[in-house]
């Protein structure tokens, strides 16, 4: 990753004053910060960092690794990523907060785009990391879904 190449979460920073300290392993000092630095570490296939900010206690974490992380390579690998837009960020109560987000992205010449609201928490190490997250539709209504 160029220090002076535009960062992977569509920010129009570079990535050494966005996502970069975060995918170099200082920890995301919020929650939305957290989540522009996992859609960036998806944009270039950092299945390391994916793992390291999911939660243990989270749906989406696994104790089998390798297999983990070549779902998320094949996720990755398969996907476009055209953009990333934050729609809402909640103040954090405590140790939890949420992240509602747009993720515009293409799979096999089709649209893949989704709308999510993601729960993170933060570990007795102070650093944050994804929960869950809810899908939500066009019209708002929720379905469960926990890609990212």
């Amino acid at each position: 990753m160029l220090r002076s190449s535009r960062c992977p979460c569509h920010s129009r920073k570079k990535t050494h004053r966005c996502c970069g300290p975060w995918l170099g392993g200082r920890p995301a000092p919020n929650p939305t910060a957290l989540m522009r630095s996992r859609y960036a570490a998806y944009v270039l296939g950092r299945t390391d960092y994916i793992m390291a900010t999911t939660a243990p206690s989270g749906p989406r974490f696994r104790v089998d690794t390798a297999d983990w992380a070549a779902e998320i390579e094949r996720f990755s690998a398969g996907t476009r990523f055209r953009a990333l837009a934050i729609l809402d960020a909640s103040p954090a109560d405590g140790d939890r907060a949420t992240v509602t987000f747009r993720a515009t992205l293409e799979q096999n010449g089709r649209d893949a785009s989704f709308t999510e609201r993601s729960v993170f928490v933060r570990g007795r190490d102070q650093r944050w990391r994804y929960h869950s997250g809810t899908r939500l539709s066009a019209e708002g209504d929720a379905a469960h879904a926990d890609r990212t």
